[in-house]
């Protein structure tokens, strides 16, 4: 789970004087939908479905999830993704069409402006240290620290349900935890918190928190995967919001926002803790991963938001790659294909709105940095009758390969 990432670009969604209602939307039999021709060839895709059945599979049986009116258990979620699989890989494209027509539940995932609206993030790779440097390397990568308290506001109130605060104690009192301000500048969790490694500079660990998770190269060779653990409460602030007068909307990005910070150091603090927010870390073997605890597959894994889109499940995108990607090309290149929701985020709310993961690398970074494209997004599982007719465990499903 990651506190991340370009909530700045959600600047870019206008209001309009009739707007639709979000909301998940079925989608019936005759309805005019995008073809669903996965332009990924499924590469990657059934190594990510496998990552949702552990995830399935480490579930109690009365684990629930809704798709509109329709509830599943665990065991239903699992046997629809398989019944997918079983599908994809024994049929010819037109063929797996009309099935996933006939099989599953569509249903459309539409923001306020009755589409969806879809941003990217991946892993970096940073140089770091163990320990603190005088001259560098003096920005602490902190593990979550013993005295934040997260309280379920849910265990008090039903209406409260999915809510949590956190905040740590001053005597028999809760009260809001440090903010960046105080971590970052005021050094508050000096003795109070574990640096797991340290970054060059102020700027690079604000990123890495934007981004959630990242690998950290030490001076020896040795990479350390880092992995979001928590955040200290507070709301985030959009800091793209301060420079929209500095950076011309259209060239909105991470990587101008941080060209911009770099070349004028004497605005970095007063910029950066704007956004009180800040994001503690953990050490993790694999990932990076999300909020379902398994590691993320490039370009397949999505984050959605947890509180109205069901975890694990499966999805179809239908969105273009940014023109910076492929500044070659003389118009968008289309991006198109079945992903699985695996992750969310603290900027990712509400319907319509997805987040794509990218993987790690030069690659990665150069599309997730300015993606902020507008498109279609549907959530698909198979109908009730379609499982009973074909449940877990059936023989027709042995065959499928999970790799």
């Amino acid at each position: 789970m990651r506190w991340y990432v370009l909530p700045l670009l959600l600047l870019l969604l206008v209001g309009c004087s009739h707007q639709p209602k979000p909301g998940l939307y079925p989608v019936g039999a005759d309805a005019v939908l995008p073809d669903l021709v996965d332009d990924g060839g499924y590469a990657g895709l059934a190594e990510a479905i496998r990552r949702s059945l552990e995830y399935y599979g480490r579930l109690p049986d009365d684990r629930s999830f809704t798709y509109g009116e329709w509830t599943y258990t665990a065991r239903e979620m699992e046997a629809s993704m398989r019944h997918f699989l079983f599908l994809q890989q024994t049929l010819s494209e037109d063929e797996l069409e009309q099935r996933l027509r006939a099989d599953f539940h569509i249903f459309e995932s539409r923001n306020e402006e009755g589409r969806a609206f879809f941003t990217g993030y991946y892993e970096p790779v940073l140089s770091g240290r163990l320990q603190p440097e005088e001259e560098a390397f003096a920005s602490p990568l902190y593990a979550m620290p013993e005295d934040l308290i997260e309280a379920d506001l849910g265990a008090f109130s039903d209406e409260l349900e999915g809510r949590t605060l956190r905040g740590k104690l001053s005597g028999k009192r809760l009260i809001p935890y440090d903010d960046r301000s105080e971590i970052v500048y005021q050094n508050s969790l000096d003795q109070r918190a574990q640096p797991l490694a340290y970054l060059e500079n102020d700027i690079e660990v604000f990123f890495l928190q934007i981004q959630g998770s990242g690998l950290v190269q030490l001076d020896n060779g040795t990479l350390l995967r880092l992995n979001y653990a928590g955040q200290n409460g507070h709301s985030y602030f959009a800091i793209g919001r301060l420079l929209l007068d500095k950076i011309p909307r259209e060239q909105m990005s991470l990587q101008s926002i941080k060209q911009y910070l770099y070349e004028h150091p004497d605005e970095v603090e007063s910029i950066l803790t704007t956004n009180p927010s800040y994001t503690f870390f953990r050490l993790v073997e694999e990932g990076p991963l999300g909020n379902i605890e398994v590691p993320l597959t490039p370009e397949r894994s999505i984050a959605m938001d947890r509180r109205v889109i069901p975890k694990g499940g499966l999805v179809w995108l239908e969105t273009t790659y940014p023109a910076a990607a492929f500044p070659e090309e003389n118009k968008p290149r289309p991006l198109r294909r079945f992903g699985v929701v695996q992750d969310t985020g603290g900027a990712i709310r509400g319907h319509g709105r997805a987040d794509i993961f990218w993987g790690n690398g030069e690659r990665a970074e150069r599309i997730a940095g300015p993606m902020k494209q507008a498109g279609r997004l549907f959530l698909l599982v198979a109908r009730k009758e379609v499982l009973e007719s074909a449940p877990p465990g059936d023989d027709s499903l042995e065959g499928v390969s999970l790799r």
